[in-house]
C-alpha cells in the first residue's frame, strides 16, 4: 500500500514540474462600482526627456533577454521594442505573443495576439500591432522549452526518489 502513495507522490512532483508555468496570479477587484474610474490606472502616459522627445513606458515579460517596465519612443514598433529587450530568448514561443492594453482602444480591445513567427520569416512587418503608453507585452515559453529547462530538477527528484527506493528495499 505505501508503494502506491509514493508512486502518486512522484507523478504529482512530475505533473507540477512539467505544467505550464502561470504568467499571472489571481488578480483583485478594488473595492467600489465595476467603473473603469474605479480602476487604477498609471498616472502618467507620456514623458518627455531634456531634448523634447516623447517617451512612454512599455511592460515586457515573459521570455525575453531583459523583461521588465522600458521607457521607449512614442510610435516604436514591435521589432524595434524586441531588439530594446534584448530579443527573445531560445525556446521563446513567439507565433502567440500577447498584447494587453491598459484601456481599451477605439475599437473596444483590450487583448491583441501576435504572431512574429511570420516576421521572422519574411519581415512582414503588416500584422504588428501599435504600441500604446503602459502596454504589457507577454512573450510565452514553448511547452517543449519549459519540459527542457526543467529537466535537471526532474533528474534530482528521480535521484532522491531512487535513493529512497534503494534504501527503504535493501533489507
Amino acid at each position: 500500500m505505501k508503494i502506491w502513495y509514493s508512486r502518486i507522490l512522484l507523478i504529482i512532483m512530475t505533473m507540477e514540474i512539467l505544467l505550464p508555468q502561470k504568467i499571472f496570479s489571481n488578480q483583485t477587484i478594488p473595492a467600489g462600482p465595476l467603473e473603469p474610474q474605479s480602476y487604477q490606472l498609471s498616472s502618467r502616459k507620456y514623458i518627455t526627456d531634456n531634448m523634447g522627445n516623447i517617451l512612454m513606458y512599455v511592460n515586457i515579460w515573459g521570455h525575453v533577454n531583459n523583461p521588465g517596465s522600458h521607457l521607449v519612443f512614442d510610435g516604436i514598433d514591435m521589432a524595434t521594442l524586441l531588439s530594446v529587450v534584448g530579443g527573445p530568448r531560445q525556446g521563446a514561443k513567439l507565433n502567440s505573443v500577447k498584447l494587453y492594453r491598459e484601456t481599451p482602444d477605439e475599437n473596444g480591445k483590450i487583448a491583441f495576439e501576435i504572431d512574429l513567427e511570420e516576421f521572422f520569416n519574411s519581415g512582414d512587418r503588416s500584422n504588428f500591432v501599435e504600441i500604446k503608453p503602459n502596454d504589457t507585452i507577454v512573450f510565452p515559453q514553448t511547452r517543449t522549452s519549459v519540459i527542457l529547462s526543467n529537466v535537471s530538477t526532474l533528474n534530482t527528484v528521480m535521484s532522491i526518489m531512487n535513493l529512497y527506493f534503494t534504501i527503504k528495499y535493501r533489507n
